[in-house]
């Protein structure tokens, strides 16, 4: 859970500043720079004019995910945490590695990403979900949220994610089941 809340946190001061700097005409090369990485780490493409930044694009995908969905996806993955996945690769959500680029050694789960640390698990599930082409309707879906002033919350985004699981929708009802079976859990945890 905390490393879900200051993964949030990280992405929420970016989100405000970005806010904070749409309507401004002046920009210092500290702000360039910062733009300029966040641009980049979110996989979205910008020339450096600072009179043609793809603020919608930044917008859709500069935002937090439901601290609850992600616990959720993460327990559910994982088995609470018991799986060979999580224990020996420290991947708490099932994702695989790209072609060519496993990176695993003996005792690990091959065919599936490895990571140092349950925090940089989570800094990965979070970015796949806010610059992956396969969640493009989950980040349109937050953004209609954003824009009608209601909250992102774990209930109105699980049914949101699209072609996470291979098994669809009632994969999408599972999570649902297995986050309010264990609301009172997560939020005893955060």
């Amino acid at each position: 859970m905390p490393y879900i809340t200051s993964q949030n946190a990280a992405i929420t001061a970016d989100r405000n500043w970005l806010v904070s700097k749409q309507y401004d005409g002046r920009w210092s090369s500290t702000e360039r720079a910062r733009l300029k990485d966040i641009t980049k780490r979110y996989k979205i493409s910008w020339s450096g004019n600072t009179r043609k930044i793809p603020w919608n694009s930044l917008l859709e995908r500069v935002d937090i995910i439901p601290v609850s969905m992600v616990a959720t996806m993460a327990a559910a993955e994982s088995g609470w945490g018991t799986s060979k996945l999580a224990r020996a690769n420290n991947n708490l959500f099932g994702m695989k590695c790209g072609s060519g680029k496993c990176n695993n050694g003996p005792g690990k789960v091959k065919g599936y990403s490895r990571f140092g640390s349950v925090k940089e698990s989570v800094q990965a599930y979070v970015a796949n979900l806010n610059t992956h082409p396969a969640y493009s309707s989950f980040r349109k879906s937050r953004a209609q949220l954003r824009k009608n002033d209601q909250e992102v919350t774990a209930t109105a985004m699980i049914h949101k994610l699209k072609g996470y699981s291979t098994r669809g929708s009632s994969y999408n009802n599972y999570l649902f089941a297995m986050y309010q079976d264990n609301q009172r859990l997560i939020a005893a945890h955060m």
